[in-house]
C-alpha cells in the first residue's frame, strides 16, 4: 500500500475525480475472462475514501473531492491472489496516483496485470513412450503443485520466490529415479513458465530455457536419461527405422570384455529386451532387428553382459494402403478398361484412352480385365502390345500408378509416373505373371533383342523429387502358366523418407522410350503379359 501525503486541506477547494476505464492488460496472460469483475478503491494518505464493488458503478460519475493527492487501486474481486493450483483465477491488479485541484476534473484510466506467474509442465512423445509411469511437482516456499502425468493444465503460482521441479520416473525397465531442477531463481508476475521434458540417451541430461519478452513466455526445455545406471562405455550412436525392422549402430569404448556386445531392444510399452549380435566395421557397431510391427515405439540400447549402456528410442514407418494390388477392383466405360473403381485413371492408370481415340485409328484397348482360367485368383490384368498405332507407330500395353492424359503434340509426356505416398518403405515386390513375348518387329532401341520382353518395377521419390528407391523384374522367356516373380528394392538413400511411389507393368520393356512423337524402343506385336496378386513386403 502507498501512502500520499496531502499537500492541501479541504478548505483549498474541490475538484473532480472521473474514472473512464478499468482495462485488463491480456498480451501475456494466456487465460482471462471477457468480463472481469473489478473492484475499485481511492485512498488518501492510506485511508479508503471510496469504495465500490464493481468499478463501473463510478463510471458515469464525477467525484467531488477535496483538493490533495489520491492513490486508486483497482483490483479482481471475490479472488484470493495468495492461492496456487489448477483450480486459481487469475489475479489482475492496477494502481495509479492523481492530483485533484481545485475546480479541475481529472479523468483517469487504470489497467491491471496478473499479480502471479503461470506454470505448465509438457512431455515429449518419446519422454512418453521411454517411461511407464512419471510425475512431476513443481513447489515454491508457498506450496506445491503436482502435474500427473495426464495434466495439461496451466497452474497458477505466486511469484517472487524460486520455482523448482522435481520429476520422478520409472522406465519401462521398472527402475525408479528423481530429477531436480530450478525452473527459475524468481517467478515474475505476468511470466508462463512453460517446462517441457523431452529424453536424451547421452550423459546425465540437459537443460535450457528461452524467454520471449513480448509475450512473457519463458519455455523450459528438460532432456533426462532414460536410465540413471547406463554404462557410459557402451553407446547408441543411430537407427535407421523402416516398417517392419529396424537398423541399430553403436559404439564401444570398453576393454577386456570377455563376452559378446549386443543389441538389445524391446517395445517401449513393453519389459523384455530381445538380444541380436553385432557386426562391427571401423569401430561402429550395428544390428538388425527381428520382424517389428509398424508405426511403433522400440527402445534399444548396447549390452555386453550385465553392463548396459543408455537406452534410445526409433518409431517404426506406419504402414500406408496400394489400392487394388490385387487387381480384383475394375470398371469400364465404352472401350476402355480402368483398375480403379470409378472409371477413371484415378490411382493406376493406362494408355487406353490414348490408343482407342479416333486420333490413334479407334484401336482395342491395350490393357483390359480377366478373369477364371485367365486369372491366379479373382480378376488380373492382361497386357498387349500392339504396332500400327496412328503417329506413335506401337503401343505396349501398360498398368502403372500415376495418371495417363492425351499429349499429341509431345506423346512421352501423356504419362505421368507416381502418386502422393509417405508410408512404410518396401523393401521388396512379389505377384504372379504369364507372359507371351512376341518377335521383335518395330523400333530400334536397344537394338540388341530379337524377341520381345516384360518389365514389372517400383520406384519412389522424396520430397525434393530425388528418386531413392528402384526395383524391378525383366521377363524374357515364355510363362504359360502363372508363375511367381519377387524382387527387392535397393535404396540409394537410406535415411531419406518417400513422397511418391509408381509401380509399373508392361508388356514391352522398351516400349516407352520416345524420339519425338514416335515410340522407338523395340517391341513385338501381340506380346501379351497377364499380371495378378501384387504384393509389397516390409521386412526381408
Amino acid at each position: 500500500m502507498i501512502a500520499c501525503q496531502d499537500e492541501t486541506s479541504s478548505s483549498d477547494g474541490y475538484g473532480y475525480l472521473q474514472v473512464s476505464s478499468v482495462g485488463l492488460d491480456k498480451n501475456v496472460i494466456p487465460q482471462a475472462r471477457a468480463v472481469e469483475k473489478m473492484g475499485l478503491d481511492i485512498l488518501q494518505e492510506g485511508t479508503v475514501v471510496k469504495h465500490v464493488d464493481d468499478w463501473t458503478l463510478l463510471q458515469s460519475e464525477s467525484l467531488l473531492l477535496p483538493v490533495g493527492n489520491y492513490f486508486l487501486r483497482a483490483y479482481s474481486m471475490d479472488k484470493d491472489s495468495t492461492q496456487q493450483g489448477f483450480e486459481v483465477a487469475p489475479y489482475y491488479l492496477g494502481e495509479t496516483l492523481v492530483k485533484i485541484e481545485k475546480d479541475i476534473s481529472r479523468s483517469v484510466e487504470i489497467v491491471c496485470s496478473m499479480v502471479q506467474s503461470m506454470v505448465a509442465v509438457s512431455y515429449s512423445q518419446n519422454f512418453k513412450n521411454a517411461f511407464s509411469s512419471y510425475d512431476c511437482v513443481v513447489s515454491n516456499e508457498y506450496g506445491s503443485i503436482d502435474f500427473t502425468s495426464q495434466e495439461t493444465r496451466p497452474a497458477y503460482c505466486r511469484t517472487g520466490k524460486s520455482l523448482n521441479a522435481v520429476l520422478k520416473v520409472t522406465n519401462t525397465d521398472g527402475n525408479s529415479f528423481t530429477f531436480n531442477k530450478v525452473i527459475t531463481e524468481k517467478a515474475e508476475k505476468r511470466y508462463y513458465y512453460k517446462v517441457k521434458y523431452d529424453v536424451t540417451n547421452e550423459g546425465n541430461g540437459s537443460f535450457n530455457f528461452t524467454v520471449d519478452e513480448t509475450t512473457h513466455e519463458y519455455e523450459v526445455n528438460i532432456t533426462v536419461p532414460m536410465t540413471s545406471d547406463a554404462d557410459p562405455n557402451l553407446k547408441v550412436t543411430g537407427s535407421n527405422a523402416f516398417g517392419k525392422f529396424a537398423y541399430m549402430y553403436g559404439a564401444s569404448t570398453l576393454t577386456g570384455e570377455t563376452e559378446p556386445i549386443v543389441f538389445q531392444y524391446k517395445k517401449s510399452s513393453e519389459g523384455v529386451w530381445k538380444s541380436v549380435s553385432t557386426t562391427v566395421e571401423n569401430g561402429v557397431y550395428s544390428a538388425k532387428t527381428e520382424e517389428l510391427e509398424f508405426g511403433t515405439s522400440y527402445v534399444y540400447r548396447l549390452a555386453c553382459g550385465t553392463k548396459v549402456g543408455a537406452t534410445d528410442m526409433f518409431t517404426t514407418e506406419v504402414y500406408q494402403e496400394i489400392p487394388n494390388l490385387n487387381f480384383d477392383t475394375w470398371s469400364q466405360s465404352g472401350k476402355n478398361y480402368f483398375a480403379n473403381a470409378d472409371a477413371s485413371d484415378s490411382y493406376w492408370a493406362t494408355g487406353n484412352t490414348g490408343v482407342t481415340s479416333i486420333l490413334a485409328g479407334s484401336k482395342d484397348p491395350i490393357t483390359v480385365s480377366v478373369e477364371g482360367d485367365d486369372a491366379y485368383s479373382g480378376k488380373a490384368a492382361k497386357l498387349r502390345t500392339i504396332t500400327g498405332v496412328t503417329l506413335v507407330k506401337s503401343a505396349a500395353g501398360n498398368l502403372f500408378i500415376g495418371s495417363y492424359k492425351t499429349n499429341m503434340s509431345n506423346p512421352s509426356a501423356s504419362v505421368t509416373f507416381g502418386r502422393p505416398y509417405t508410408g512404410a518403405r518396401p523393401v521388396s515386390l512379389s505377384g504372379y505373371y504369364k507372359y507371351s513375348p512376341q518377335p521383335i518387329n518395330e523400333g530400334s532401341k536397344p537394338g540388341t533383342l530379337t524377341t520381345d520382353e516384360c518389365n514389372i518395377y517400383v520406384k519412389l521419390w522424396d520430397a525434393s523429387g530425388n528418386q531413392i528407391g528402384f526395383g524391378e523384374f525383366v521377363g524374357t522367356e515364355t510363362v504359360t502358366s502363372y508363375t511367381r516373380f519377387s524382387f527387392d528394392i535397393t535404396y540409394t538413400d537410406m535415411t531419406a523418407k518417400p513422397a511418391t511411389i509408381t509401380i509399373v507393368a508392361t508388356s514391352s520393356h522398351y516400349g516407352g522410350d520416345f524420339s519425338g512423337s514416335a515410340v522407338v524402343g523395340q517391341v513385338g506385336n501381340g506380346s501379351t503379359l497377364w499380371i495378378d496378386e501384387f504384393e509389397l513386403s516390409y521386412y526381408k
